[in-house]
């Protein structure tokens, strides 16, 4: 699958703030698949140590998407050389553990001052960030906080979020109607969560489109054309910042 951004060096000195413009345009590509995050996210963690943040998805989810083979935490862990999932919930995880018969999630915050034991002691390839920014009230300081715990053993991170140019939100413009999950704080743009992500300390290495769902035909052939009108951005970023030359 083709990114849409592999090349930061234009934008660069405005996602870190050396250089300003109220105006500036960002050209993206439309020459390749996008294809479904699920998908796109077991591709990115075939044979990696992942640590999965955010795992255990919505409670009444998780036996359907299980059954469907939708549920991320289940794919990764089976792609993957071995994963880690945490969840700040401790309840969902007893029960996604219950659910799933997996015995490879802990409970815990990854911004508290407290490591946890079980990331600590590891390495890890990858830490998926899987549509859970947009729920946090302030993403950078969340970001900033988890590399300042776990830097040290993660090298890079995959940050999935909603697209503010999604296809479903303009149909809602045409009809004055908002549509939206009612934890969500924000929808980003490729630019935006670059920006987010760099001031977190992380610098960008790609960003691709996704979609929420498996598309059919008609759309696939719209968004090889168009990828900014796909539901999802995935972000991928290298835990130590360094500027593209």
């Amino acid at each position: 699958m083709s990114s849409i951004i592999t090349d930061f060096s234009q934008v660069y000195p405005y996602l870190d703030g050396s250089k300003f413009k109220d105006t500036i345009v960002v050209q993206y590509r439309g020459d390749g698949d996008v294809r479904y995050r699920c998908d796109v996210l077991v591709d990115i963690c075939r044979g990696k140590r992942v640590l999965h943040v955010g795992c255990c998805d919505h409670l009444p989810l998780i036996k359907r998407k299980i059954d469907n083979r939708d549920w991320l935490h289940g794919l990764i862990t089976e792609c993957s050389e071995y994963t880690i999932g945490v969840d700040i919930d401790a309840d969902a995880v007893r029960e996604a553990s219950r659910i799933s018969g997996l015995d490879n999630m802990v409970a815990g915050d990854v911004t508290s001052a407290q490591k946890i034991d079980a990331i600590s002691g590891r390495k890890f390839d990858i830490a998926v960030f899987g549509e859970v920014v947009e729920h946090i009230p302030n993403p950078v300081a969340f970001l900033s906080r988890f590399r300042e715990n776990y830097g040290d053993v993660v090298d890079h991170i995959v940050i999935t979020v909603p697209n503010a140019f999604r296809g479903g939100n303009i149909k809602g413009i045409l009809k004055n109607v908002e549509t939206i999950n009612s934890d969500h704080r924000f929808f980003f743009t490729p630019y935006t969560i670059a920006k987010v992500a760099i001031d977190a300390g992380y610098a960008p290495v790609e960003v691709k489109m996704a979609t929420f769902m498996r598309a059919g035909k008609l759309k696939s052939m719209l968004l090889r054309q168009l990828p900014l009108l796909a539901e999802d951005i995935i972000f991928i970023g290298a835990a130590t910042p360094s500027r593209p030359h």
